[in-house]
């Protein structure tokens, strides 16, 4: 009879935060499961050392790193401005903080130095509910002002709660937490780029659908390449530009196992065109997939639905 229950050896500990096991576990992507294994045992990810130990070919190491990438990074920022839970310190709370704790005092320096003036109460307030509220390690919060100072140049208050908060909420709390996050960060940033600009997206300010597709790209693996495409087949179909329809087609072909164009004009020989391959026959109806068939229905409904409102002068 085969075993089923599993006894885990003790040993040297290694701890995952279990917001990003859920994640892992729902994305089911076993070679993203292996490369996390391979970084929290590790630190990082060497990609020729990893690729030897995990048996993985390049191309399935760069889908299982876009794909882990795209777990850490965060879906959206959340709403701190609308937490009730924040502790009100008074003043005397922040002078004592300051005073009392040398690691806390440390952390204000750093702020200071990194902001260029004395901390005013709020920014205080805003610190020490990054470190006694949230837990952020006094370390780990001067990583994350030398990024937003590397990032932004001039740091607002603003920025650091709302950073402070997302940290929180991914579980990086520790100075090897908020390493290895940056490490990531900075890895996934040309890729991230890559995808905006085929998406004809502003890199430096893209706007909520245009990340909403982003992140879907990194996590799911699809190279700027694939976005681009999507991208030109939106244009044929739509006629302008709809993120919600580019979306829709990376929801197919992930569905269908299938992110490069290789593997996407192989099953799509439609899509060659756009990628000066064979010029196929022009697409109709007829030809669109059930999902866009729907799509071009709702478009239809919406526009007759519209064009009765202005007739009967609503």
């Amino acid at each position: 009879m085969a075993q089923t229950s599993v006894s885990l050896p003790e040993g040297e500990l290694r701890v995952a935060p279990c917001g990003m096991l859920d994640k892992l576990i729902a994305a089911a992507d076993g070679d993203a499961a292996l490369l996390y294994l391979y970084v929290l045992r590790h630190g990082r990810a060497d990609e020729t050392a990893a690729m030897r130990a995990l048996h993985l070919s390049r191309e399935r190491y760069e889908r299982a790193a876009f794909t882990l990438n795209g777990l850490i990074t965060p879906a959206a920022p959340p709403q701190v401005d609308k937490l009730s839970d924040t502790p009100q310190y008074t003043a005397d709370e922040l002078r004592r903080a300051r005073l009392d704790d040398q690691k806390f005092a440390g952390v204000c320096a750093s702020a200071e130095g990194v902001l260029g003036r004395t901390l005013t109460e709020g920014q205080l307030r805003c610190l020490l509910t990054a470190y006694d509220h949230l837990g952020l390690s006094a370390e780990a919060i001067v990583e994350l002002l030398a990024y937003l100072k590397g990032e932004k140049g001039t740091v607002r208050v603003s920025d650091i709660r709302r950073e402070a908060y997302l940290w929180a909420d991914m579980g990086v709390v520790t100075a090897q937490q908020a390493q290895q996050y940056l490490a990531h960060k900075a890895n996934e940033k040309p890729l991230s780029e890559a995808v905006y600009k085929a998406l004809g997206a502003d890199p430096a300010q893209p706007a909520p659908k245009e990340q909403r597709v982003c992140r879907f790209a990194l996590a799911h693996g699809f190279p700027p390449e694939a976005i681009e495409l999507a991208v030109q087949r939106t244009d044929k179909q739509q006629g302008h530009k709809s993120l919600d329809y580019t979306l829709g087609i990376l929801r197919r072909w992930d569905e269908a196992g299938i992110h490069t164009v290789s593997e996407i004009t192989a099953l799509e020989p439609e899509t060659r065109t756009a990628v000066g391959q064979t010029a196929a026959q022009p697409t109709d109806s007829g030809t669109l997939a059930a999902w866009e068939q729907k799509w071009e229905e709702s478009r239809r409904e919406t526009r007759r639905k519209r064009l009765e409102a202005e007739a009967s002068g609503i």
